[in-house]
């Protein structure tokens, strides 16, 4: 609904935008961030302190499926108390691998907020340095635009600026 009003905004406000003789250029802030070496960096060194996280997640996943074959199969032949407890296992194992999964994703996205919080100052001055050279007026956000010439496409400009960093 937000990239609809957007795009519509973005739409309106091109005529007007037409008879002014200012440049425009466009902007994936998000797949230039994605893009930086320093994400890579990033994403490695998380992958790095994830590790025994991700092997507990396969383990709960593994454990946890088995024993829902086990259910499946052999559970018409079981009791119902021993039926009761075998769901309550499967349950359990599925709850950890929820939760273990819900603070690794926490985790991670305040990892990559603070990334963002410290880069926040270098792209603006990366920005603002490439408005002053290319004499810019406006930066659209690429999600909100229909089409635009890949000559106004900032995305790999900002990614080469801030790999350099």
């Amino acid at each position: 609904m937000k990239a609809l009003k957007i795009a519509l905004i973005s739409v309106l406000l091109l005529p007007a935008l037409a008879f002014a003789e200012g440049r425009i250029a466009v902007l994936d802030m998000e797949a230039a961030l994605a893009a930086s070496k320093q994400a890579q960096v990033l994403r490695e060194k998380l992958q790095q302190e994830f590790v025994a996280e991700e092997a507990e997640l396969r383990k709960l996943s593994e454990e946890g499926n088995a024993l829902k074959t086990k259910l499946e199969n052999e559970g018409s032949f079981m009791s119902d108390d021993e039926r009761q407890k075998l769901t309550a296992l499967v349950q359990q194992k599925y709850q950890q691998f929820q939760g273990l999964g819900n603070r690794m994703k926490q985790e991670t996205q305040g990892r990559e907020r603070e990334f963002l919080q410290q880069l926040r100052p270098q792209i603006e001055v990366i920005l603002q340095a490439i408005v002053d050279s290319e004499n810019l007026d406006l930066i659209l956000s690429k999600k909100g635009v229909v089409y635009a010439k890949p000559a106004l496409d900032l995305t790999p400009r900002l990614v080469e600026e801030l790999n350099k960093l």
